[in-house]
């Protein structure tokens, strides 16, 4: 069979960084006979993928006298359509209320820190000072852990706001995994198709039974 000088020279660098790989240690397969049999043509034992690690989820309710809102951003894209969405729930794991807000075009990395400042401007002009703020950003999570106010400029304002209204709450922030967090996501997601904010006293229909999970302790796993 007839093989063209690129083609070969593509093959052999093919070849090469394949060896390379398995000298060094580097690669691992998927442990699927597809990947077995492509090594074997290389001449090269397999090295299986590390079994995935498993973890367990659980949305817990805050401390009585707290507010718990949970709180995330959805983005098609950087800049895309973005929205956001929370839900405030009681030591009863009842809901106080939720929003949604659609962003416009924005990047990725604004929508969490928007998400979060509208919500603790809610808070704010609700009269709720004992706030415990979850989300499944760990940028968002250590910005407000450290009281930073350094971020992006097209978010800076909204953001000293939030760090000014913070440091008079008593206020606490912890992070929590996207299969915790699933109300939030579904609102988040859910305002993606809004042309403007929404804003309910109690649960809207389509989490409902997301946020009967939550009231229930339901475990969610997160594969990793």
């Amino acid at each position: 069979m007839f093989i063209s000088s690129k083609l070969r020279a593509s093959l052999s660098l093919v070849s090469c960084s394949v060896y390379d790989a398995n000298r060094l240690g580097i690669g691992r397969m998927r442990n699927c006979v597809d990947d077995l049999l492509i090594l074997c043509w290389f001449g090269l034992s397999g090295g299986p993928g590390k079994a995935p690690v498993i973890r367990s989820v659980v949305w817990s309710p805050p401390a009585p006298g707290w507010i718990k809102v949970n709180t995330d951003g959805a983005a098609l894209g950087s800049p895309r359509v973005g929205g956001c969405g929370g839900v405030f729930q009681t030591c009863r794991s009842f809901v106080m209320a939720c929003f949604e807000v659609p962003l416009g075009h924005v990047f990725a990395f604004e929508v969490e820190l928007l998400t979060v400042s509208l919500a603790i401007n809610y808070a704010w002009n609700l009269g709720r000072h004992r706030i415990w703020l979850e989300n499944d950003s760990s940028y968002v999570v250590q910005l407000l852990s450290i009281r930073s106010d350094q971020v992006t400029w097209c978010v800076h304002q909204a953001w000293q706001r939030c760090i000014h209204q913070i440091s008079h709450m008593e206020f606490q922030v912890s992070h929590i995994f996207r299969e915790g967090n699933q109300v939030a996501d579904a609102l988040s997601k859910h305002a993606l198709d809004l042309s403007a904010d929404s804003w309910w006293s109690s649960t809207p229909s389509f989490c409902s039974s997301l946020v009967g999970n939550d009231c229930m302790g339901r475990e969610s796993f997160r594969f990793s």
